[in-house]
């Protein structure tokens, strides 16, 4: 294990190269200031074949990489539970490679998570319509965002009343993840296995916690058609839905 290590983020990747480069320029930034030594990124590539650019990028970081082979359907949830196996912190929290944290968000998210160790820590995520952005200009850019899908009318409503719960980058503690199993591989493509996997961690007496003080920058890009193929969300959901009738009745 590297030295003092608490926290490893868990980003999966499939071709998206310029959101990459810029979460990696904003480690590189972070490294190069002494800030986040007890942070690791595992990196879980997920392609029919890995990229040659990856590994030079990443010497002298803290960044393991590992390579998923799959020409199919991203599957998420499987490279998840890969990273988790490759995780070495005593928080697991899994990361989009199009989310940057803004200021000291990254640091103030391990501080909570570490001083209420009965909560599930999130934060909230706003919305950039580039697909790029200088890791040097990040707090311009941030009155040029919108606010999240979760966080309007109808999603919000489903989280308040419903209790279907959601938040960004929620800080999971290692050993309690691999208590109930990780991610559910039955989850393909789109949507539901971050609900799922929230609602079953917190059955253990544990409360969720969204901070408005943890705020992340959600890079734009395209929808990719295979990853939300409307056949495969609808089944998501239903299969979300299913499980959860099921808890419910137990």
């Amino acid at each position: 294990m590297l030295p003092d290590m608490i926290l490893s983020l868990i980003v999966t990747y499939r071709q998206r190269e310029s959101h990459l480069r810029t979460l990696l320029s904003w480690w590189k930034r972070q490294f190069s200031l002494g800030q986040l030594s007890e942070c690791m990124i595992v990196l879980v590539e997920v392609d029919k074949s890995p990229s040659t650019w990856i590994e030079s990028e990443i010497q002298g970081l803290n960044v393991e990489y590992a390579y998923f082979p799959c020409a199919e359907v991203f599957h998420k949830t499987k490279a998840l539970n890969l990273g988790l196996s490759l995780s070495q912190g005593e928080f697991v929290a899994p990361f989009d490679v199009d989310l940057i944290p803004i200021g000291d968000t990254l640091r103030q998210h391990l501080q909570m998570a570490i001083l209420a160790p009965q909560f599930l820590v999130t934060g909230y995520r706003v919305m950039l319509e580039e697909e790029a952005v200088n890791i040097e200009e990040l707090d311009a850019v941030l009155e040029q965002t919108s606010i999240a899908p979760e966080d309007r009318p109808t999603a919000l409503w489903k989280h308040l009343i419903r209790r279907e719960r959601f938040g960004v980058v929620p800080f999971f503690n290692k050993t309690r993840l691999i208590e109930i199993g990780g991610w559910d591989e039955a989850f393909i493509g789109w949507g539901g296995e971050d609900q799922d996997l929230i609602e079953r961690y917190l059955q253990d007496r544990r409360y969720l916690c969204r901070s408005p003080e943890l705020v992340y920058l959600h890079l734009a890009h395209e929808m990719n058609r295979q990853w939300h193929e409307a056949s495969l969300v609808e089944k998501n959901r239903n299969y979300y839905y299913a499980k959860r009738q099921t808890c419910t009745n137990i």
